[in-house]
C-alpha cells in the first residue's frame, strides 16, 4: 500500500499538493512508530529482562499505555494550520 501511495504522490502536479500529502504521510509514519516502538521495547524487556526490577516492567507498561495516546494528540495538533503558523513564526 505504501508503494501505491508513493506512486500517487509522485503523480501529483503541484508542489503544494505534494507537500500536503507528504505531511500526511509523515504524520502517519510518526503515529505508526509511536505505537510500535513502545510495544517493541516492552516485548524486549519482558523477554530478556527477567532479572530486572519489577519497577522497570511497570514503567515500560505505563509508557506503552500512555505514550501512543499522548503522541497521537500532539501529532494531530501539530498538523493543524494554526499551530503550524505559530511554529513557523517562532
Amino acid at each position: 500500500s505504501y508503494i501505491l501511495i508513493l506512486k500517487a504522490f509522485l503523480q501529483l502536479a503541484s508542489w503544494k499538493e505534494r507537500l500536503e500529502v507528504f505531511s500526511t504521510c509523515v504524520a502517519h509514519i510518526c503515529m505508526v512508530l509511536a505505537f510500535y516502538v513502545p510495544l517493541i521495547g516492552l516485548s524486549v524487556v519482558h523477554r530478556f529482562g527477567k532479572d530486572l526490577a519489577p519497577l522497570v516492567h511497570i514503567t515500560l507498561g505505563n509508557v506503552y499505555i500512555l505514550v501512543p495516546t499522548v503522541l497521537n494528540l500532539i501529532i494531530c495538533r501539530v498538523r493543524t494550520k494554526q499551530i503550524q503558523r505559530i511554529l513557523i513564526s517562532i
